[in-house]
This record gives structure tokens, sequence and C-alpha cells, in this order.
């Protein structure tokens, strides 16, 4: 990245309040604290102001004014910092050429649209659909009759199996399992609690439809229905390590985060936050505009529509944080307390 700071300022279309620096090339973005030479930065918190007043980086990107530092005003410096970041990642991780690597592997009856690039050994199966402009990295594999929309990013080792339906746009990173069988198994003796003749698994003929502009995150994993299909909305954000499991529905604009998880048949309405390590239990229901808070276990009962849960089991969030301070305050207290009570039921026994 090599842009004078009067080019940003333009593209921006902000204010350079140091118009003696517009030719002054910046080559780099970085924080505020440590920032320097040739860097550009951004204000967008106020809880930053004071790193901005002494930071060393060539401009700041701001909403106002900073005194003695060279400035381009603009009205969203958060979204300013949204286009920069873009552009950047973009020169950085330039896309690939269209076509198909000597070394990749795609069945003749797949269809490959205009611009798609395949790398080396990722495997297309037969009957595979992949729209125009997406990119199939490296060691990817895409099963059979699988669907893939255009200008997707399918991360190196992937895996996207059998008839698995992906939107347009959505990136899956790398080592994400889509459409694994669910979890289902019978015992063999009729009854669940003896397992004693084993169990047979059952064969799971739904699969998983991911929509338009989602992001899988690496090493998540999202399980194919028995019978009917488990469906992930538009705009679903998927962090690293999550698991969705056989038939559950999550809506549109839903984000979860690292290591949370749906058990089977779970439903996450949309625009609800299920934060990392939350777990969602057997056919329960987040409601709409939700917040499912770290380590959170919904197990008993579903969640209300705008509701801020926390603990294990779940609770209003307000009423966990007061029990966990209320035991916090406890916990030196209990051994004597139990001391206590020893002797008084000795004494009410005598």
């Amino acid at each position: 990245m090599e842009f004078p700071i009067g080019a940003i300022a333009k593209m921006l279309g902000g204010e350079l309040l140091a118009p003696e620096k517009a030719g002054v090339i910046v080559n780099g973005v970085a924080s505020l604290d440590t920032g320097g030479p040739g860097d550009l930065a951004f204000l967008w918190n106020p809880d930053f102001a004071e790193q901005a007043k002494t930071t060393k980086a060539e401009v700041v990107v701001t909403a106002e004014a900073i005194e003695g530092v060279p400035c381009i005003l603009v009205k969203d410096p958060q979204a300013a910092m949204l286009l920069i970041l873009q552009q950047l990642y973009a020169l950085r991780h330039p896309a690939p050429k269209a076509g198909v690597h000597p070394k990749a592997h795609v069945e003749e009856s797949a269809t490959l649209g205009e611009g798609v690039s395949v790398g080396a050994t990722a495997v297309v199966e037969a009957q595979a659909t992949i729209g125009a402009k997406t990119q199939i990295r490296p060691g990817a594999y895409i099963g059979r009759g699988a669907q893939i929309g255009k200008e997707c990013v399918i991360h190196p080792n992937a895996t996207i199996l059998d008839y698995v339906q992906v939107g347009d746009r959505t990136t899956i990173w790398s080592g994400a399992v889509i459409g694994k069988d669910g979890f289902g198994f019978v015992p063999n003796s009729g009854d669940r609690r003896d397992l004693s003749k084993g169990t047979t698994r059952i064969p799971q003929i739904g699969t998983v439809t991911i929509g338009d502009d989602c992001e899988v995150g690496a090493t998540a994993t999202i399980a194919r229905g028995a019978l009917d299909n488990t469906v992930v909305g538009d705009q679903v954000v998927i962090d690293d390590q999550v698991f969705i499991a056989h038939g559950c529905h999550v809506e549109q604009n839903v984000v979860m985060l690292g290591r949370s998880g749906l058990s089977g048949g779970a439903k996450v309405e949309k625009n609800t936050y299920i934060m990392g390590g939350a777990c969602i239990g057997l056919g329960r229901t987040v409601g709409e505009g939700s917040i499912v808070g770290s380590g959170a276990v919904v197990i008993y009962s579903s969640v209300a529509p705008g509701s801020e849960v926390l603990g294990a089991p779940h609770r209003p969030a307000m009423q966990e944080r007061r029990l966990q301070v209320t035991l916090s305050k406890l916990s030196d207290q209990l051994p004597d307390l139990r001391k206590r009570v020893k002797k008084i039921e000795k004494k009410l026994a005598e």
C-alpha cells in the first residue's frame, strides 16, 4: 500500500487539515499506539482520544480535529477504516487466476461458472455446480451434487460434502466441515438406556443450506439433517470451532462466536448473538434480538425474544450477575457459616 495522503482524503471524502501533508506517502495502517511515520491511524472510538493526542502516526482519520496531530476529517471514521482495510486486504490477498490447476481434480459432469478458479489438489465431484468467480482454494473438497453460489471463497482444506447448498458471496474457512451426517443412533436393544447390544446408525438424508453473504469460520462443523435440512440464513457470521447440529435453523443476521454450539433441532431467530462457549439445548429456541452470553446453557426452556441471558442453566443476565456477586462475597464466609449451622443443629437436637 503506497498512497499520497491527499489521495486518501479524497477517496474517503474527507478534509485534510494539514495540506502540506498531501504529497506524503502512506504505506501502512496501524493502531494509534503503535503507528509511526508512514502509517495511517483511525480514531473511531472516543475512549482512545488520549492516545490520539500522542500518536506518532503520519495522519489520523477522525471525526473531530486533534490539536497538534495531522488529521483527515470524515463523518464516520469507522466506515472509513473499513473502506481502507478492504482496499489493503485486496492488495495483500489478490484473487487467484481463473481456471483449473493442473493438479486439481474436477469431474466431467461438474459445472464451473465463468471466472471460477480451482486450486492445486482441490476436488470437485460429479454434478457439483460452482457459481461465477468463486474461488476453490487448494485442497478444498466439493462433494457430489453440491451447489456453490457466485463469488464465494472456499479456503484451503475446507470440506463441503454431497448436496450441500451454499449461497452467493459466502466464505468458508479452512478446516470447516459442511454437511457431515447428523449424530443419529438407535440402541439395538430397543431401550435407550441399554447399550449392551450396540447401536444402529440412522441414515441422514437431509442436507445443509447456507444463505448469501455468510461466513463460516475455521474448523466449524454444520451437520446435515436426518429428514429435514439444516438451514443457515443470509448474513450469518459463524466463528471458529462452532458446531451446528442436525436439523437446526439459524435465521438471518445471527452472529455465533467461537466454541458455541446448537443441539439437534435448535432454532436461533434473526438478529441474535450467541456468545463464545454458549450452548443451546435440544429443540430449544432463542428468540429474535436476544443475546445468549458467554458460557450460557439454554437447556430447560427457550429464550424469549429480546432477552439477554447468562448462566448454566440460563437466567436473565442481570439476575445471574447479581447471583455471581453474592456468591463471591459469600465464598469466604461459607466455611464458618457451615460450622455455625452445625453447632446450632447440635444445640437444637439437645
